[in-house]
């Protein structure tokens, strides 16, 4: 963990909004680079879909927290929900100081948010397609 990085109690709060509250689908959060610490960046409203999910995670390092909701192959069927922890680092176009300073911020904000169920760390767009979140909740 990186000592000097600094979780905003920002995150928290829309952290538990999420997840005792159901008031949003997913949180991304990004690293403000000037003071050190990782704050909200976007909250999707609970309508949202994956696609603007994803959308949202651009050229630079994110982390997130998806409220992934999905049906089991089952007879009968019966529904999963787990918030997903995401470290998004795409591989192109990033400074390799940024990239450092993410993944050291990484556990500082995993062990702020409690409850989170499942984790993927994504460098390329075809680690987050829906497919592939599905398979990891279902599992």
């Amino acid at each position: 963990m990186n000592v000097g990085t600094h979780v905003s109690d920002d995150c928290v709060t829309e952290f538990n909004k999420l997840k005792l509250g159901k008031q949003y689908r997913y949180l991304t959060f990004k690293l403000n680079n000037d003071t050190n610490e990782i704050v909200v960046d976007h909250v999707g409203e609970r309508d949202s879909t994956y696609a603007e999910f994803v959308s949202h995670l651009q050229n630079e390092s994110r982390y997130a927290v998806y409220d992934y909701h999905a049906q089991t192959d089952d007879v009968p069927p019966r529904q999963v929900e787990k918030l997903v922890f995401i470290f998004w680092s795409p591989d192109a176009n990033q400074p390799v100081k940024q990239k450092m300073s993410y993944a050291a911020g990484k556990e500082a904000l995993k062990k702020k948010l409690n409850g989170l169920s499942k984790e993927i760390q994504a460098n390329d767009p075809s680690e987050v397609e829906e497919a592939e979140m599905r398979k990891l909740v279902l599992n």
